[in-house]
C-alpha cells in the first residue's frame, strides 16, 4: 500500500483546523494563526512562541474564551484524518490512556496514578495498514480529571459505572465507528487495559473489529461446555508456525504499576511461535443478563527466551479470522502497530513539551491539548516519513517556498527530504529540543 505522506507533511499545520465553527470567523482565523505558530517551534515556551505582547495575550484570551468547547477546536483535524482514513479505505484505531501531570495547585485537576496532579487523557489514534504505520491523525480524545476514589463498590456497580474508565475506551471506539461509517474499514487495538467486560461486549455489540491484549484469566466454557480458565486453555495449544519479529527497547517506567506490565528491555530481534483456538467468555456473576461473548483468540510466545530480558508472551483476544498461518500472523502484525500511539504521547510530551505548560486550569490545558494533538501528529508523521523514504525529493515532505527558504539560509542545496526535515529541525520548526534525531 502507497501512501503520499510527504504531501500530507508538506501542508502547514493551520490546514489542520480549516472548517472550523468557533462561532465568530475572526476567532477561526486566530485559529489558524495560532496553529501555524505553535507549529513553527512546538517546543517553545508560549511567550518565545508568541513574542509581541499583544499576541501572547491574544492567544491566552483564546485559551480562556468560553463561547467554545476544545472539542470545537479539535473537530477539524478529526474530520481531516477521517479524510485521509477514507482516501485509504481502511486503518487502525490504537487506543491508549495517558496522564499528563503538572506542577503545582491548577484549577480542576485531580489525582492520577503517578505522583503530583494532572488529569487523564483517552485517546484514539487513527494509523495506515500499510508496513509502516503511517499516522493518520487523531480521531477521538475523552480528556477528564478524577475527582477522587469511589470507595468499594460490588462488581454491578463497577460495571455499571458510565464514568469508569472501561466505559470510557467504548465511548472511543463508538466514536471511531460512527466516523468511519460508510466511509472506511476500521479495526480497534488496544493493550491490556482494553480487556475489560464493558469495551469487549460493547464492541461486540455495535460490530467493531478488534486486537486487544489479555489482562484477565477469565472463566471460560471448555469444548464440553464445563467452566474453566482461560489460561488452561492457552496451556493447551501447540504452535501452529514460528516467525521472527524484532523487539524494540524500552525504557525503565517511573509509575510502579506500569513498570511491572512494561518492564524495561533492550531491543532484539526474538523468534516467536503462534496459535490460535476460539473460546466462550462466560458473563460476569453481575451481568447475567448480558450477551454471550465468543471471540477467537491467538497466543504467541518466545521460543527460547533470553533469561536477561523479559520474554515475549502476548495473548490477544480478536474478532479476525484466525483459520491460516497468514491469519494469525497478520492478527500479531496489527498488535504490534500498538507502539505508535505511544510514540505519539512522546511527542505531545516531549515534542511540544505539553506537561511544562504554564496554562492554570483543566479548561485552558484542554483547549491547548487540542491545538497540539495535530502539531504533535505532524511531529510523528516527520519521524515516519524519515524512516520510511528518506531519499524522496524534498518538495514532497515540506512546501517549495520551505525549500527554498531553507536552501537560502543554510546557504546549500537540500536533495532530499531527510535533508530538508533535518534542516528544519535545526531551525526549530518541526521537532527543536525533542532531545531525538528526527528520524
Amino acid at each position: 500500500m502507497f501512501i503520499n505522506s510527504g504531501e500530507w507533511l508538506a501542508g502547514d499545520v493551520a490546514d489542520e483546523f480549516d472548517g472550523s465553527e468557533l462561532g465568530d470567523p475572526r476567532r477561526e482565523r486566530r485559529l489558524g494563526k495560532i496553529a501555524s505558530k505553535l507549529g513553527d517551534d512546538p517546543a517553545a515556551s508560549f511567550p518565545d512562541v508568541f513574542s509581541r505582547s499583544a499576541e501572547l495575550e491574544g492567544f491566552y484570551r483564546f485559551l480562556r474564551n468560553d463561547s467554545f468547547d476544545w472539542s470545537d477546536v479539535l473537530k477539524p483535524h478529526v474530520e481531516a484524518t477521517c479524510a485521509r482514513a477514507e482516501e485509504l479505505g481502511e486503518c487502525l484505531a490504537i487506543h491508549d490512556t495517558t496522564n499528563f501531570i503538572f506542577k503545582g495547585d491548577r484549577d480542576g485537576l485531580g489525582p492520577t496514578s503517578s505522583k503530583g496532579q494532572g488529569f487523564i487523557a483517552h485517546l484514539s489514534l487513527l494509523v495506515g495498514m500499510d508496513e509502516a504505520r503511517t499516522p493518520l491523525g487523531v480521531g477521538a480524545i475523552d480528556q477528564y480529571a478524577r475527582a477522587g476514589r469511589k470507595g468499594r463498590r460490588s462488581v454491578g456497580e463497577r460495571l455499571d459505572d458510565k464514568t469508569s474508565e472501561g466505559q470510557r475506551w467504548l465511548k472511543g471506539a463508538k466514536a471511531i465507528n460512527e466516523l468511519a461509517k460508510d466511509r472506511f474499514e476500521c479495526i480497534h487495538v488496544a493493550d491490556r487495559e482494553g480487556d475489560t467486560f464493558p469495551f469487549l461486549s460493547g464492541m461486540l455489540e455495535f460490530g467493531g473489529r478488534f486486537v486487544i491484549r489479555v489482562a484477565q484469566n477469565r472463566r471460560v466454557l471448555d469444548e464440553d461446555d464445563e467452566l474453566t480458565r482461560l489460561h488452561e486453555v492457552v496451556l493447551g495449544l501447540e504452535a501452529e508456525s514460528s516467525f521472527d519479529i524484532t523487539v524494540s527497547k524500552r525504557e525503565k517506567r517511573l509509575n510502579p504499576t506500569q513498570a511491572k506490565s512494561h518492564p524495561s528491555r533492550e531491543g532484539r530481534k526474538v523468534t516467536v511461535a503462534i496459535a490460535g483456538t476460539s473460546v466462550c467468555v462466560a458473563v460476569p456473576v453481575a451481568r447475567r443478563k448480558a450477551m454471550q461473548i465468543e471471540m477467537n483468540l491467538v497466543q504467541v510466545w518466545e521460543e527460547d527466551p533470553d533469561p536477561n530480558e523479559p520474554s515475549v508472551e502476548w495473548i490477544l483476544w480478536t474478532t479476525e479470522p484466525i483459520g491460516t498461518v497468514k491469519q494469525l500472523r497478520r492478527v500479531v502484525d496489527i498488535y504490534r502497530a500498538r507502539w505508535v500511539i505511544e510514540k505519539y504521547f512522546k511527542a505531545l510530551k516531549t515534542g511540544c513539551q505539553f506537561e511544562r505548560r504554564q496554562l492554570e486550569s483543566f479548561d485552558t490545558l484542554s483547549t491547548a491539548l487540542a491545538l497540539f494533538a495535530p502539531v504533535a501528529w505532524k511531529l510523528l508523521l516527520a519521524r515516519s516519513v524519515v524512516r520510511t523514504a528518506p531519499e524522496r525529493p524534498p518538495d514532497r515532505v515540506l512546501s517549495k517556498l520551505h525549500v527554498i527558504y531553507l536552501e537560502g539560509k543554510y546557504k546549500k542545496p537540500l536533495r532530499t527530504a531527510r535533508d530538508a526535515l533535518y534542516a528544519m529541525a535545526k531551525l526549530g520548526g518541526i521537532c527543536r529540543r525533542t532531545g531525538n534525531q528526527v528520524g
